[in-house]
């Protein structure tokens, strides 16, 4: 089953494959978007797999954003023991800007000049899989790149493992890294009122303060990468890094927790494993403008992945996984209550159940609203609507979760005055 893409899709996808063509990298990434689980089977499997299997995959961890080094390398050595890969094959690269307190032998704030270890990238470069932990990607940053913005010969061998065919993973941070630039900091209610920061130097961004950028490591080469996307709504954040230099980035993917979004160079996918899903962002043709100080967002186009849903890097192609039927004259719903916003709407007001249940599998509508409060007078109504190329596709788990696709949404995004009156 494939979908196929309109004309402003399509002129993005030839955009990619002229710029890229067969320079696009053969080796493949695991990006989780953070919080990944032990039993998530899906993307431990993959990865795995991808890495050479259980009997011949070789792990380099690199908890260089963690705080708890090697608690961290130990918790995910024992993950990957669990599904069968050797203990001998698991290495420690003992990189790290923060001590651990729970090892009272070890400080490991002393490994932070080991990105430089000639020993250590020798090390890295035997392996099938590198891994970043999570934590706070401006140490690893700091970690792998000297001050004059060059590789050291750890981060050097990384990228080795990725253009000879291997794999490069990383959760939270890990995934944060994977793009250049980089999303270091910052909410979306944020972004939306301060706008993106580029020159902030202090070591502890303020989250409201807007969304700060600066630069990552470049691993995926087809635009930005947001992590813990749905549970800290940065759907915002990542759309107005985006626009702030829309000449380099069209395409941002919003990857939830515990879910991995997997490039596959070779076959030239992107796919999607685990418990939730991946949100695109298409702002090729979208437009801001300013309503005072405010932006003013127009025509961003969504596409929504969940787990075995396909994304064909080469066509722009989307095909939904396996046993996913068509909701397009099958809608289960009929709302027509099209505002949603508070705790004592009808139905949950997260993003995913507003694109999925509210629109898209609801026949009685053809746009759905929130409003976002940014304070007693000020707020945001967002706006989803189909469009000619709007589709969705679903199927119900036996574990009673429902899982969606749906591409072509339009989202705009209006700044509004709020007056409350109490009625009398």
């Amino acid at each position: 089953m494939k979908i196929f893409r309109p004309v402003l899709f399509l002129s993005l996808v030839l955009a990619l494959t002229t710029t890229f063509g067969q320079q696009l990298p053969i080796g493949n990434l695991v990006i989780v978007g953070g919080g990944l689980e032990a039993d998530n089977k899906s993307v431990f499997t993959q990865l795995i797999e991808l890495s050479g299997g259980p009997d011949k995959a070789v792990f380099s961890v690199i908890p260089s954003a963690s705080g708890v080094a090697t608690q961290t390398y130990v918790y995910f050595s024992k993950e990957l023991i669990g599904y069968g890969v050797k203990p001998e094959n698991i290495h420690l690269i003992p990189i790290a800007l923060v001590d651990d307190d729970s090892t009272l032998d070890i400080n490991e704030s002393t490994w932070s000049n080991n990105g430089n270890d000639p020993k250590l990238a020798e090390q890295v470069r035997k392996s099938s899989c590198v891994w970043f932990s999570g934590g706070d990607q401006a140490r690893t940053m700091k970690a792998l790149l000297r001050p004059d913005g060059t590789k050291t010969p750890v981060l050097e061998a990384v990228w080795e493992v990725f253009k000879s065919g291997g794999v490069v993973g990383g959760t939270s941070a890990g995934a944060a890294i994977m793009s250049e630039p980089m999303i270091a900091a910052g909410n979306s209610m944020g972004a939306l009122k301060h706008g993106v920061v580029t020159n902030y130097r202090g070591d502890d961004f303020p989250e409201s303060d807007g969304v700060l950028l600066t630069h990552g490591l470049g691993f995926f080469p087809l635009g930005m990468v947001d992590q813990h996307f749905d549970t800290r709504a940065r759907l915002a954040r990542l759309m107005l890094v985006m626009m702030h230099d829309p000449n380099k980035v069209n395409l941002g993917f919003g990857v939830a927790e515990n879910t991995a979004l997997i490039y596959n160079g070779k076959q030239k996918i992107l796919k999607v494993a685990g418990a939730a899903g991946v949100t695109i962002i298409n702002t090729a043709n979208a437009s801001i403008s300013m309503a005072q100080t405010l932006p003013h967002v127009e025509n961003v186009i969504l596409d929504y992945l969940d787990e075995g849903d396909v994304y064909d890097i080469t066509s722009g192609n989307i095909i939904p996984a396996e046993g996913k039927h068509s909701t397009v004259g099958h809608e289960y719903y009929n709302n027509s209550n099209t505002l949603q916003t508070g705790m004592f709407s009808g139905s949950a007001t997260t993003f995913l159940h507003l694109l999925t249940v509210s629109l898209i599998d609801n026949k009685a509508a053809e746009k759905v609203q929130n409003i976002n409060f940014a304070d007693k007078e000020t707020g945001f109504l967002v706006t989803l609507s189909k469009t000619p190329e709007s589709k969705g596709f679903y199927t119900d788990k036996p574990s009673g979760i429902d899982k969606y696709t749906v591409t072509g949404i339009r989202m705009d995004i209006e700044p509004v005055k709020i007056k409350l009156t109490p009625i009398k």
